[in-house]
């Protein structure tokens, strides 16, 4: 790989803007990690953004995880 293909790649890893959708990823494979942590970090991501069910349905979170979280979901 050339040199500005793996800066333009690193670039977006360690990019201080998310998008909607990339909090959305972010929240899945999130939820599907067993650590606290990982999911306490699920939830912030979640309240900042202001997810719903909906859209976690959508983006493939299980329904168990989003009744575990009804709480928090508007």
């Amino acid at each position: 790989m050339g040199k500005a293909k793996k800066r333009i790649l690193h670039k977006t890893n360690s990019s201080l803007y998310m998008t909607r959708e990339g909090a959305l990823n972010e929240v899945f494979s999130m939820i599907k990690k067993p650590q606290k942590e990982a999911r306490v970090q699920a939830l912030d991501l979640i309240t900042l953004f202001g997810l719903s069910a909906e859209e976690l349905c959508e983006a493939g979170v299980a329904y168990e995880n989003i009744k575990a979280l009804e709480s928090l979901i508007d």
